[in-house]
């Protein structure tokens, strides 16, 4: 198994890149990726959080010390990815940043619906929570536009709008597919994030109905923790399996050269 979903102290993780090779060494993983934050200005601004995402500045910083993890010849085939934190308006600023480096692959993630922060426990009561399907109608709104966007690999984890506990009506269900729709023409593939876990939610992204209408409609996907620290890489993914064999999947995409690989 791969797990491509990982934050280290270059972003809003803690700990040095080794103690994730070294986890994902015991674990027995074949293939693993850093994916730190990468962000425009109005996320710093609105999480207020020194910190959140990777300065422009240690792009390189970061590259470089994903490629000496990657030199190791003891542990996993070690890739240089990238989370980026999608906002409409701030396209040409994350094309800026993409840039400065050649990505091995690239998690593109909604974390803002009309300027709320949905996965910010400080904004849980926030008035505008007050109408949970206008939240959820921008979020899939927002994922559809990202899709379109085009500039990245796999959407992060999907239905992230549930992590704080809140769940949409049953009427979200055709925004939920337009996105996927649009992921669809776009190529993308979709990750099964465990961290959803861990929250709230105390459901992997996206929910199992998603999932397997993502699968039916021939959506790749790949496992994700979304580990901040060491000790979660990989974490739940025994669940993740059997999550993905009940929505449908017999695979997973390797990102490494892109090729589908079966699930154990």
């Amino acid at each position: 198994m791969n797990d491509y979903h990982m934050h280290t102290a270059f972003s809003d993780g803690e700990g040095e890149m080794d103690a994730f090779v070294a986890r994902a060494a015991v674990l027995g993983l074949a293939e693993i990726g850093f994916s730190d934050h990468l962000v425009p200005r109005i996320c710093e601004e609105v999480f207020e959080e020194e910190g959140y995402g990777l300065p422009g500045q240690d792009v390189a910083s970061y590259a470089n010390a994903v490629r000496r993890a990657a030199a190791r010849r003891d542990g996993p085939r070690v890739l240089l990815g990238v989370e980026i934190d999608y906002v409409p308006g701030a396209e040409a600023e994350l094309e800026g940043l993409l840039a400065r480096e050649a990505f091995d692959y690239v998690i593109g993630s909604v974390h803002f619906a009309d300027g709320l922060a949905i996965d910010s426990s400080s904004l849980k009561d926030d008035p505008r929570w007050d109408d949970v399907d206008g939240v959820y109608r921008a979020y899939w709104e927002t994922v559809a536009r990202a899709a379109a966007w085009g500039r990245f690999d796999v959407v992060g984890h999907l239905d992230l709008a549930k992590k704080l506990g809140r769940r949409p009506s049953k009427a979200m269900v055709a925004a939920e597919d337009e996105a996927l729709v649009a992921i669809g023409d776009a190529g993308l593939a979709i990750e099964l994030n465990t961290s959803g876990l861990r929250s709230a939610a105390r459901e992997a992204y996206p929910s199992p109905p998603l999932l397997a209408r993502a699968a039916v409609r021939g959506i790749p996907l790949t496992l994700g923790s979304d580990a901040h620290v060491a000790a979660d890489v990989g974490r739940d993914f025994a669940r993740a399996v059997a999550l993905a064999r009940a929505a449908g999947y017999a695979s997973t995409l390797r990102l490494s050269d892109r090729q589908e690989e079966a699930l154990p």
